[in-house]
């Protein structure tokens, strides 16, 4: 108990010493903090965006469709597979797609195109597509019940084609059922430059107009769904194929974003992990600021220790009340640091910070990069912040507990 007591009385009886002390410790554990949230933050934003954008969080598809993408490796688009899919209770948005290579033509003049089948009010639910027309409209509501060879063009398409709304552009393309595919499409709305990056020449067509087109029934290749928390799109995949085989469909196979999307997910992986590399760096600056702050604090009272060494106290008494004197106020700082972080880390989690130029990640322009409120940005900082004062103290503390009283009570 009198080590405890001790351990208080230091602090207390140098108020300002110990004060600078916590001051180098908070700021490290702020900036640590503000690091750590930065670094989430922006690649959950990146994340977010390119899923909502593209991909969805998890896809169903045909097994083997994403080995060897096919025409002939569709399913079924149905009201049952509809509520097997809503069955699992984290999905919130379902979109089937159906897509089809073509040749476009406008003119003399040709290129190739993507067809891409969405339903029109849960694409645009999903994706927000409809928000990303520049020029003319998006469709209308009624789209996805009657056929309307209508078609919303990426900007790379329209540019190649030297297509505007109210143009008319001839696509052929494969049919499902041996036939060759053609019909005359009427240009009602031309998407932004951004979404070139994603969609390049892409027509998007309702999904009952694509499926006529291509002849292939009440079927689709893709399936995109977004669940409450991208982070469990894995283990959300897994109950989703569990539902789908538990309902008796067996020849669909669900997979999460990061199997969708290995090559982005692998990107976005190495980028985090070269991100840990400056942290660490952040760390070890963090760690050898506490340490210069501690040391010299110790070797202050070298002659204090020198007094208590010649009364008769223990080296082991002297080693243990450093050690814990120094753990008390790590403790006291990462408390307030926790609070400032908090603070801190707020604007960067509403607001973010701006980049002078939007910057493009995967196809996603980001125009702001933001913080976010994850427990690694606090417990993390707590523990450096403890472990570095406390391994900063063993030195000193050492060095306190075997000095000759004499040599320590001449020093100044």
């Amino acid at each position: 108990m009198i080590l405890f007591k001790m351990a208080i009385r230091n602090l207390m009886k140098q108020k300002r010493r110990s004060f600078f002390t916590a001051i180098s410790m908070i700021i490290g554990f702020v900036l640590l903090s503000i690091s750590l949230g930065l670094a989430e933050g922006g690649y959950g934003n990146v994340i977010k965006s390119f899923t909502k954008a593209k991909t969805g969080h998890i896809q169903i598809h045909k097994k083997g469709y994403l080995d060897k993408l096919g025409l002939y490796k569709n399913f079924v688009w149905n009201k049952e597979l509809i509520k097997t899919i809503k069955s699992v209770e984290s999905v919130e948005k379902i979109a089937p797609r159906l897509f089809s290579g073509s040749l476009a033509f406008v003119d003399k003049k040709t290129t190739a195109a993507m067809v891409k089948g969405i339903d029109v009010k849960a694409e645009a639910a999903m994706t927000d597509i409809d928000k990303k027309v520049e020029k003319g409209t998006y469709f209308k509501e009624g789209s996805n019940g009657e056929l309307r060879y209508e078609t919303v063009i990426t900007n790379s398409l329209a540019e190649s084609l030297k297509l505007d709304v109210g143009g008319e552009i001839i696509l052929i393309s494969q049919g499902a059922d041996g036939s060759i595919a053609n019909d005359k499409f009427k240009v009602i709305g031309i998407l932004s430059k951004g979404m070139d990056s994603l969609e390049n020449r892409t027509a998007f067509v309702p999904l009952k107009t694509a499926q006529e087109f291509i002849s292939i029934g009440n079927k689709v290749h893709e399936t995109a769904i977004i669940i409450k928390d991208y982070r469990k799109s894995i283990d959300e995949s897994i109950k989703i194929s569990k539902a789908l085989f538990s309902a008796g469909i067996k020849d669909l196979s669900s997979n999460p974003w990061e199997i969708v999307e290995e090559q982005f997910y692998t990107s976005m992986t190495a980028d985090k992990e070269g991100n840990f590399i400056v942290i660490f760096i952040i760390m070890l600056i963090v760690g050898v600021g506490v340490l210069n702050t501690v040391l010299m604090s110790i070797l202050e009272r070298m002659r204090e220790y020198g007094v208590m060494k010649a009364m008769g106290t223990s080296p082991w008494f002297i080693f243990n009340s450093i050690v814990l004197e120094t753990f008390f106020l790590s403790i006291f700082s990462s408390v307030a640091g926790f609070a400032l972080a908090l603070l801190a880390n707020w604007p960067l989690t509403t607001i973010g910070i701006s980049y002078p130029e939007p910057i493009s990640v995967g196809g996603i322009f980001m125009e702001n990069m933001n913080s976010a409120y994850v427990a690694e940005a606090f417990y993390i900082p707590v523990i450096v912040v403890i472990i570095a004062a406390v391994i900063a103290s063993l030195i000193p503390a050492y060095k306190a507990s075997v000095a000759d009283p004499v040599k320590s009570m001449r020093s100044y």
